[in-house]
């Protein structure tokens, strides 16, 4: 039997693992560290750890010690960047020559929100929408009926008119009702296989569509990502609605959106249970970024920084993200916003 090489097995950790010389220019990283700090491969090795790291961080402290004491340094629940993490160990590889940093991440309960804030909104929304559906639904059908009647009865002209308006009227407040109705959960039975994929290159037409040759659609994919069980249109009305609010992100300037697909070795757990969410698709676009006091709400219903919008078009994303198993986040700062969304593989494509 072939014995798995150095780098697979490194790859296949899921705790980021960069390699740098006494110089800190770095000459390896695995794929975990490569997604933590949201740069290629190519990328990271093009940088020292200097340039990756602020130095006045404890880490990079800890590192220099490494480097001139030629020890190993370990630290725990310390921070890279606005990233919280449980432990970091530089490791003495061979002195004076090589250099080894593991970077363990905090556990996905103790890292995401959305689950403690976020979720519980949008169950008071969907009472709320159950409630109106009921209260308001019934009397509405029945006022509708009612002016359908008269519309065939012999009426004088303005009263005619009076009676088209009450159709409409109820027409539209119909309408308005079932503008509530997207947060009503799909039945399971409404799901099926879906390729990621599909979705996506549908998703990027639309957009290109709509938005023209200001904004440049930048795709990333994984080919060997497994189908997931889902309902197509609602993924599609998803990650519509994470590319439209990054095209509006640019105002009336041009922009890049970028939207990839990856397997996340170092693969998150979800909030609510002990399934791993390893299929990740990013949406990230370069726009004028997230204030750090808008991000904590904008998943929120009805809450909203744009002049005429409803804030419904977050929540609806967590919340069909939320019926397929999964989890929503973002990261922000002016020039790169990165909306992530994490799933579970389906069960029938799990190897056993």
């Amino acid at each position: 039997m072939e014995v798995p090489s150095a780098l697979s097995l490194m790859n296949a950790l899921p705790d980021a693992v960069i390699g740098f010389a006494p110089d800190f220019q770095i000459y390896f990283s695995n794929n975990a560290a490569q997604h933590f700090f949201c740069l290629s491969e190519k990328q990271l090795h093009e940088r020292s750890m200097a340039e990756l790291l602020d130095k006045k961080e404890a880490v990079f402290e800890a590192m220099e010690t490494a480097v001139r004491k030629n020890q190993t340094v370990t630290l725990y629940d310390a921070s890279i960047g606005d990233k919280v993490i449980s432990s970091v160990v530089i490791v003495t590889v061979e002195p004076g020559a090589w250099y080894m940093m593991v970077i363990r991440q905090q556990p996905a309960q103790l890292a995401s929100e959305w689950n403690e804030k976020t979720k519980y909104s949008l169950q008071s929304t969907q009472m709320l929408a159950q409630m109106l559906a009921h209260e308001v639904k019934n009397p509405l059908a029945g006022i509708h009926g009612a002016a359908q009647l008269l519309e065939k009865a012999q009426l004088a002209a303005e009263d005619r008119e009076l009676v088209n308006l009450i159709s409409r009227e109820t027409q539209r407040i119909r309408g308005l009702i079932d503008k509530f109705n997207i947060f009503y959960d799909v039945p399971q039975s409404q799901y099926r296989s879906v390729n990621l994929h599909e979705v996506l290159n549908h998703v990027t037409k639309l957009a290109q569509a709509e938005f023209g040759p200001d904004i440049k659609i930048v795709e990333q994919f994984d080919p060997s990502l497994p189908e997931i069980r889902g309902h197509f249109d609602h993924l599609v009305q998803a990650k519509l609605n994470l590319v439209k609010n990054a095209a509006e992100a640019f105002g009336n300037k041009k922009g890049k959106i970028a939207i990839r697909t990856f397997y996340d070795n170092a693969a998150i757990y979800h909030p609510d249970r002990p399934e791993k969410l390893p299929l990740c698709i990013e949406i990230e676009d370069d726009g004028q970024g997230i204030t750090p006091e808008a991000i904590n709400r904008i998943f929120q219903p009805y809450f909203t920084t744009k002049p005429n919008g409803q804030g419904l078009g977050l929540p609806i994303v967590s919340k069909i993200v939320d019926n397929h198993g999964g989890t929503i986040d973002v990261d922000s700062k002016p020039g790169r916003t990165v909306f992530r969304i994490s799933l579970p593989i389906a069960a029938e494509n799990v190897k056993r």
